[in-house]
């Protein structure tokens, strides 16, 4: 059983939302779900629906990896090469990722254009995280929080469940099947307290069409 109680530096509030909120029939264009299994730099797992990252729950930002260079060492804490323009990128999109690792959760890298004006240039903030993509790579990437010690950081947001999600397959498709929202909890998760997330299959609102159910699978 997961202990909820537990859940120190990853839960940021409390609060139920619900599960199905999209619009219309068809999923094709419609926006996913995101659910899997989270666990936290202090042991804890969690089954976790309605996953996103960003600065807010419901934040529609694009969010940019910058590929780790190969001789950046836990020494240095600081990037010597601008990330924007000298390091390949990569938008974190979810449907396309099957894991999240943070390998050095308490390791934060640094950035701040020599070329500034500023009296006080702006110090930008980088953890590494290793994604397993659903095409079979595995790369290192700079994800950047934000400024340095900003109180708005790019996080993980999700629900908790007590169970795992349950969804069905038909015709290719798969279909989450509803979760009542008083059996939600909202989370909030800074990348320093995730060890890692895993992603199933994304799945969709069930087609109104249908009555709000599926096929039973054979």
């Amino acid at each position: 059983m997961i202990d909820l109680k537990k859940a120190t530096a990853l839960a940021l509030s409390l609060f139920s939302i619900p599960v199905l909120a999209w619009k219309g029939p068809d999923p094709t264009g419609e926006q996913p779900i995101f659910f899997g299994t989270l666990k936290s730099t202090e042991g804890n797992l969690f089954n976790v629906t309605n996953v996103s990252v960003g600065r807010t729950a419901n934040s529609r930002e694009k969010i940019r990896l910058y590929e780790k260079p190969r001789n950046l060492t836990t020494a240095q804490k600081r990037l010597s090469v601008n990330p924007y323009e000298e390091l390949t990128t990569a938008l974190l999109e979810l449907t396309k990722i099957k894991k999240i690792m943070v390998p050095q959760p308490h390791i934060m890298w640094t950035w701040s254009d020599p070329e500034s004006k500023r009296k006080t240039p702006l110090v930008k903030e980088f953890i590494e995280i290793v994604v397993n993509w659903r095409s079979g790579s595995s790369v290192h990437y700079l994800l950047e929080l934000g400024e340095e010690n900003t109180k708005r950081p790019v996080k993980l947001f999700c629900d908790v469940i007590d169970k795992s999600m349950q969804a069905r397959q038909q015709d290719g498709t798969l279909f989450c099947l509803g979760i009542k929202k008083e059996d939600l909890r909202r989370k909030g998760a800074p990348f320093p307290s995730v060890d890692v997330l895993e992603l199933e299959e994304p799945c969709y609102k069930v087609p109104t069409e249908n009555g709000g159910s599926v096929k039973s699978s054979k």
